[in-house]
């Protein structure tokens, strides 16, 4: 479906934070989940730990784990002497001895996952590793409330970078319908250089993320169109999905 590994946007950590941080509102959702459920928490496709060292400098005792290694690396440096251990593994194979209390997937996290099989490991790496009666948390976009339409190059925005350079970001949207598999390519213009990345992200329809959780065993007790708890409704862009292990 891909071919590529789906980890470009992960190859600069500190501008990745910069370009994408600064989401309050959901690291203290998370961290709400974390307290109304005691016990140890396991943030998956943690990145550059931006939620799992929130929850950490809270008191929730959280481990991260992602496959990309140099997210990792900076998460571990922003940790500093915080007590959050920091794994270099697969969601769909990761094995532990703990179980955990609450496990989450944030930054729509669960849209790498680009097949039916894909989708159905990590649910069983998360159903093996919760406590009976564990949370599990996520959000996804909703393509009943994305556009998924092909776009040519178009202007996505802007960040500054860490030497406070202004970056230019544009890119193009190719969506492939039969697999409901968005494919974004991404230009970031520095006026002297530039960079290219490549990313694609399944878009599961409500019903379909109904069924494939019911299937692995899990309860949806609510579902969330935003990180203040309104509730989903069939348009929102969003889909934030509070479940129970079964």
């Amino acid at each position: 479906m891909i071919n590529h590994n789906n980890l470009e946007e992960y190859r600069d950590p500190m501008n990745y934070d910069l370009e994408f941080g600064g989401e309050t509102n959901k690291h203290d959702f998370y961290l709400e989940m974390a307290r109304s459920n005691p016990g140890k928490v396991l943030d998956l496709a943690c990145g550059t730990g931006m939620t799992t060292i929130h929850l950490a400098r809270a008191g929730i005792d959280i481990t991260g784990v992602d496959i990309a290694a140099s997210m990792l690396a900076y998460a571990r440096v922003k940790a500093e002497v915080l007590p959050v251990e920091f794994i270099e593994a697969d969601a769909r194979t990761f094995e532990s001895d703990h179980r955990y209390a609450m496990i989450y997937l944030t930054g729509n996290a669960f849209q790498a996952f680009l097949s039916d099989e894909d989708q159905k490991a990590l649910l069983h790496t998360v159903h093996e590793l919760l406590e009976p009666g564990g949370l599990f948390v996520f959000e996804t976009r909703n393509p009943e409330g994305s556009d998924l339409s092909d776009e040519g190059e178009e202007s996505w925005g802007t960040f500054v970078d860490i030497d406070g350079v202004t970056v230019k970001v544009s890119g193009t949207q190719t969506y492939d319908a039969a697999n409901q598999i968005m494919h974004w390519f991404t230009i970031r213009d520095w006026g002297s250089r530039q960079t290219t990345s490549r990313i694609a992200c399944r878009f599961t329809d409500n019903a379909t993320l109904h069924d494939l959780l019911v299937s692995q065993n899990f309860t949806i007790e609510h579902q969330y169109a935003d990180w203040d708890k309104t509730p989903f409704t069939p348009l929102d862009s969003s889909i934030i999905s509070v479940c129970r292990k079964n």
